[in-house]
């Protein structure tokens, strides 16, 4: 990629990448990558498995799901449309709320979800099928 120096009025692009709005680095530590749909389901991942104010420079960021996992699972229910918005405000995709599914597994204190959505711009549409626990 070009450095500001080098291109000070961003008018000769022609040595740049284009950027793909949707990527991530591969969540296992290998230097790579992620684009596109693999991207935001490890996005919406990263969102649910971020305690609230766990993020030290950004404390808005994460969801109440993971505290959850070891409490009564009851509040589940009542507690997803606010998962949804939070999902949402941090990834850049529209969840089809009437589609998603959320499966309890009381035993394994684990939680099974199957979010259906879109990315902002229409390109992407996807499944996020995980089943999460502590």
């Amino acid at each position: 990629m070009l450095s500001l120096s080098a291109n000070p009025d961003f008018k000769v692009l022609d040595n740049a990448q284009v950027v793909n709005p949707y990527y991530d680095w591969d969540a296992m530590g290998v230097d790579t990558e992620v684009l596109g749909k693999t991207a935001l389901d490890q996005m919406i991942e990263n969102v649910l498995l971020t305690e609230p104010f766990e993020r030290l420079f950004n404390l808005a960021y994460g969801s109440p799901i993971y505290l959850l996992l070891f409490e009564n699972f009851s509040n589940v229910d009542s507690l997803m449309p606010q998962v949804f918005e939070i999902i949402e405000h941090w990834v850049p995709i529209k969840i089809h709320q009437s589609q998603a599914e959320i499966t309890k597994d009381e035993d394994h204190n684990a939680l099974l979800f199957r979010i259906p959505y879109t990315s902002n711009n229409g390109l992407i549409s996807g499944i996020f099928a995980r089943r999460i626990r502590k």
